[in-house]
């Protein structure tokens, strides 16, 4: 098998899915969602001040974007970010990786120390 480079120049590759034909994924200290095509054609789709981390879509197509370090849960749709959810009274830390289910559900992490 042989590997090949799509992209390179990242800060911080985080959280990475694939979705509708394309590899997704956060760059935390780039502070941008990213998605690539196969043929690594790279698409910045959003940038998140307080750092990018898990991504996930609900039942709908909406994005999901955990932002670690203001602890909240972002809904990117139709070009525009807003809050979907504040982590804070839950998360102790900064939140990371995520999930989300087929009913929509999502599933954050957490540091749970300060880091």
């Amino acid at each position: 098998m042989e590997t090949t480079t799509l992209i390179d120049g990242l800060c911080f590759g985080e959280g990475p899915r694939w979705h509708e034909g394309r590899f997704w994924f956060s760059d935390m200290h780039g502070k941008t969602v990213y998605a690539v095509s196969e043929t690594g054609d790279l698409e910045p789709i959003v940038e998140v001040e307080n750092r990018p981390s898990g991504l996930g879509w609900l039942p709908d197509g909406r994005l999901l974007i955990v932002s670690m370090l203001d602890r909240k849960l972002l809904c990117f749709n139709d070009g525009q970010l807003s809050e979907y959810a504040d982590l804070s009274d839950h998360a102790s830390f900064t939140c990371n990786d995520m999930i989300v289910d087929a009913a929509g559900r999502a599933y954050v992490g957490n540091f749970g120390f300060d880091m």
